[in-house]
Formats: C-alpha cells, structure tokens, sequence
C-alpha cells in the first residue's frame, strides 16, 4: 500500500484537472444547449460529444421566415457540431435538405440528398452578433428558378456562400452615387444544367447595396437598396458568357440592367428568350451586348429580357471552328 501512494499521488493532478475540465466542458455544453434553443425552439436538443466537441443531432427539422423575404429550410437529418473553444463556428451535415427562398416575384427552390455547411457568427464592436459568414455545399443538387415561368436545374455540386459586411457607413459616400457594401452572396456550381441545357460550370458573385443593415427587405428596397451581379458561365472549352449589371426593386418586381461579353450570342440570346437555339460556333473575339428588363408585370416577374447590340456581321465574323460549338444553355 505505501508503494501505491507515490503513483496515486501523481496521477491527482491529472484526475484534478480531468474534473475540471469536464465542469468547464458542461459549462460550454449548457451554452450551446440554449443556443440550439433559440435556433430550434421546442427541439429539446442535447449536447454530448465529451471531451474533444460539442455535438447534437436532430430530425425533421423545419425552419421558415415570412414576410417581404421568404425563406424555407427542412432537413430530415440534422447533427451539428463545434469545437468547445471556438462557439463562433458550427459546422452542419444535413441528410434530405430542402431549401427556399423568395422576394420581388422571384424564387428558388432546391434539394439535395446531403449537404455540408458551416456557419460562422461574429460579434461587432457594438456587442451585436453578426453573419460572418455562411458556407453550405450541396452535391447533386436539383431545384427550380421562378423568373416568371419555371425553370428546373440540376447540378453535380452547388456552393452558396453569404456574408454580412459590417463597419461601413450608414450613407453613401460623398464622392459615389452608390450606397455602401451591406452583404456578399457567392454562387459556384458545376455540372449545371439548365432546363434543357447543357451542363456548364457557373460562377456567380452579388453584392448588396444598402443605407442599413439588411434586416428588412422592404425598409431596404424603398431606400435604394441595389445588388451588383457579376456572373459566368463556362465549359471545358472556355468562358462562354460573363454578365456583369445591376439589379435594383422595382415596384413589387425586380430590375435587371448590364452588359453580357460573349462568344456565343445567339445561344444566350436563345436562353434569355426561351426559344430554340440555332447551330453556332463560338466567335474568335467575343462581343458585348446590352442587357435590360421589361418594367414587371403587376404580380412581380423579372420581366421579358431585352438584348441589343447584335451586329450586323454578326454571320461573316471570324469562328473558332475546331473547337466544339457554342452549348445549348436552356
């Protein structure tokens, strides 16, 4: 016996500290708990995961938000979990993910057999608790666009990837005419095809213009609020399209206002005005077209889309014609 105190005696301190530990983990378990609560309320979720995470999982989970902005989750699997020393960042794995979201007529919807996500909240200097950034992939995802008729898609992986920017003025500056950056939307996809459409990779990155935080899509919209849309689309070949312009509410609709560079301009005139293209080979030197909506009809689409800028010797322009021809886009 006296030759076992001198082992217990040095295994105290650990045992000690394992005790400790473990109070202070439960400490950090109890504060995920109530913050499940807020996020899930009535959900009853339990943290485990001792000693290295905070870990819970749930089911049938279903989320919405209603009014001007719409929005729609559902998951049928849920488990989330974050590092004990780190309560800013949740990671998230979803089996069936549903979700949807809609605003000034225009909405979309899409769903995928599991998804990874990470979310990232962030406290200002003001002590208020900001979206520092949201991440989600979705693999073999479908869905539909409403852009005034529906539009099914498909894609063999979807990125969407929004932020809120803080820190800015609550005007715009006196030498811009624009208001200041509110929030970022990134959109990154491969293996999208569009209705009929071939399947391409997307590239999509939006940012949100406002005089106040974006809590209300309404207060946003009559103030002059914006958003800058710089989008591409690509194959194996080659950028096909970049569209770069300005979307901004209109009434109960939307306004959509840019320029297109492209090598196939037939092929996304086709898509923007849902007929059938023609057999076209991409240009050597793309073009720049003019891009603009229709005033929205009174029950809020984005409205027919007006392309100009097509020129004349458009047929006679020199073509890449060793290279695949221009992909059909819808």
């Amino acid at each position: 016996m006296k030759r076992r105190w001198p082992l217990i005696l040095a295994l105290l301190p650990l045992l000690l500290g394992m005790a400790v530990y473990g109070q202070v983990w439960r400490g950090w378990a109890a504060a995920f708990e109530t913050t499940l609560a807020r996020w899930f309320p009535g959900s009853g979720a339990q943290v485990g995961g001792f000693p290295y995470r905070l870990e819970t999982e749930l089911a049938g989970v279903t989320l919405a938000h209603r009014g001007s902005t719409q929005l729609a989750l559902t998951v049928q699997q849920l488990r989330m979990n974050r590092g004990p020393w780190r309560p800013e960042l949740t990671v998230l794995q979803g089996q069936g993910v549903a979700l949807a979201a809609a605003a000034a007529g225009l909405s979309a919807k899409v769903s995928a057999p599991s998804a990874t996500a990470s979310l990232k909240l962030v406290t200002d200097a003001s002590g208020l608790e900001r979206l520092g950034r949201l991440s989600i992939m979705l693999p073999g995802a479908r869905g539909t666009l409403e852009l005034g008729n529906g539009t099914a898609f498909q894609a063999e992986t979807l990125e969407l990837h929004v932020r809120e920017i803080f820190g800015a003025p609550s005007l715009a500056e006196p030498a811009s005419p624009r208001l200041p950056q509110r929030g970022q939307f990134v959109v990154g996809a491969t293996g999208v095809a569009v209705g009929q459409g071939a399947p391409i990779s997307l590239a999509a990155d939006v940012t949100v213009r406002g005089s106040r935080r974006l809590d209300d899509y309404r207060r946003w919209a009559e103030t002059g609020g914006s958003l800058d849309l710089v989008m591409t689309g690509s194959d194996a070949t080659g950028e096909i399209f970049k569209l770069d312009g300005s979307v901004v509410p209109l009434g109960t609709g939307t306004r959509l206002a840019g320029t297109i560079v492209t090598v196939c301009p037939l092929s996304v005139q086709a898509a923007l005005n849902g007929s059938t293209p023609p057999a076209e080979q991409r240009l050597r030197a793309p073009i720049r077209l003019a891009l603009e909506t229709a005033l929205p009809a009174p029950r809020a689409t984005i409205g027919p889309v007006a392309l100009s800028g097509l020129p004349a010797d458009l047929a006679t322009r020199p073509r890449r014609g060793q290279v695949p021809a221009c992909p059909r886009l819808r």
